[in-house]
């Protein structure tokens, strides 16, 4: 009897798989390994690959904002909601050296628009009552924004709605797996920002 030494060919559903991949077909795996990367973390960044991509597409299509914003007394549209968010952010001083009052400037700088739109969002916000703009008493052609009790209620309801559900995401794991992935993901954005950040790519 031959013996036969061969190894068993992967399955249709695999071959297909792979074919199909366009990161096996660009050369992905080879490239990661050109660039010094272990056979297991070239198959785990492929991995996070697949999650980033789904998570983004979720992003995209508010799904997770659109899940807080269930039951919400009043629901505010995606645009609205992240200028009130931006805002909040400003004032709070959250991911900036220091807490400032608002300025359109700002609000378009953290939303990444242009500030004729930024300037659109606040006014909506205005009329609605969870935004006040105020003078500036050493310069009376400037205003700054001020959250009033309208949205400081409202940013209080979605905050609770937020953390309700990130307590679901996060249901069975531990504080070590907790800690973990809240130092690998934020070295992980750290170094996206600076790998797309404008002035690394000029100097």
């Amino acid at each position: 009897m031959i013996e036969d030494d061969t190894q068993p060919s992967p399955s249709r559903s695999d071959a297909d798989t792979s074919a199909g991949d366009p990161r096996i077909h660009a050369g992905v795996p080879d490239f990661l390994t050109d660039q010094g990367f272990s056979d297991p973390a070239v198959m785990a960044l492929l991995d996070l690959d697949l999650a980033l991509f789904r998570w983004r597409r979720m992003a995209e299509k508010g799904e997770f904002k659109g899940k807080v914003m269930q039951g919400m007394s009043e629901p505010l549209e995606p645009a609205i909601l992240q200028g009130l968010l931006s805002i909040a952010q400003i004032s709070a001083g959250l991911g900036r050296d220091k807490a400032e009052l608002p300025t359109i400037g700002m609000v378009a700088e953290v939303m990444s628009v242009d500030p004729s739109r930024a300037s659109r969002i606040v006014s909506e916000l205005v009329s609605r009552g969870y935004v006040a703009r105020q003078a500036v008493q050493e310069d009376a052609r400037k205003s700054v924004l001020v959250m009033t009790p309208k949205s400081k209620d409202f940013l209080r309801e979605f905050t609770l709605s937020k953390w309700r559900i990130m307590a679901q995401v996060f249901e069975g794991w531990n504080g070590e797996d907790i800690s973990d992935f809240s130092r690998l993901f934020a070295r992980y954005v750290g170094g996206l920002v600076k790998a797309v950040s404008p002035s690394d790519e000029a100097s």
